[in-house]
């Protein structure tokens, strides 16, 4: 009979795996797994938001109408306008069109009230995660919860190695969602011919 092979697709898997790389796993519930369990899902929501809130990764991106932008009252050192964040929202990347802007706080501030589309990262359920990532979510909390259960340095130090393996494995993998984006301008070079004298002589 083949095996069935697919990555984790629930929450409970990524932590029931992290456990037992610790020598606490196989259990299908948190309740079931006890308070090393319950401890272990504390550590992994947070962890989830802290990973997917400060990298780009591609596959928990989203875009949104920022819709109509409030006026800011009084005007904040020549901030005129702002709109509040998406309830999902974990880091604003960037905005289309790119204007200046500053995130403060919960809002965007902003100086133009034109339509804008957001561009930012949010929580994505782990089926829709890569498998690199799995991986390296799993080891990264097992690395969190190893220290409370072993003296073993080597077994820490294990654990946080592949850890950082599937963390650059993961984010080179994230790298080839997008195709490759060539060049449209060379501001180095463009500035060098600029100073070209009108005999069209390199300038002396």
């Amino acid at each position: 009979m083949p095996l069935s092979i697919s990555p984790p697709t629930t929450d409970i898997e990524i932590i029931t795996m992290a456990c037992s790389m610790c020598g606490k796993g196989n259990f299908n519930t948190i309740a079931a797994g006890g308070p090393f369990a319950q401890d272990a899902e504390r550590f992994y929501g947070t962890l989830v938001s802290a990973e997917l809130g400060s990298n780009r990764w591609r596959f928990a991106q989203d875009f949104q109408a920022m819709g109509t932008l409030t006026t800011l009252t009084p005007n904040f050192e020549g901030w005129q306008f702002y709109w509040d964040f998406p309830a999902d929202l974990l880091m604003l990347h960037r905005t289309y069109p790119l204007i200046p802007y500053l995130v403060f706080g919960e809002r965007v501030l902003t100086t133009s009230n034109q339509a804008l589309t957001a561009i930012y990262s949010k929580n994505v359920p782990v089926s829709k995660w890569p498998p690199a990532f799995c991986l390296y979510i799993t080891y990264a909390l097992a690395t969190m919860l190893g220290v409370s259960v072993t003296n073993s340095d080597k077994l820490l130090a294990r654990l946080d190695l592949n850890s950082k393996l599937w963390e650059s494995r993961a984010l080179f993998a994230d790298g080839q969602n997008s195709p490759t984006r060539t060049i449209k301008s060379n501001p180095w070079a463009e500035a060098r011919y600029n100073f070209r004298d009108n005999r069209n002589g390199w300038p002396r």
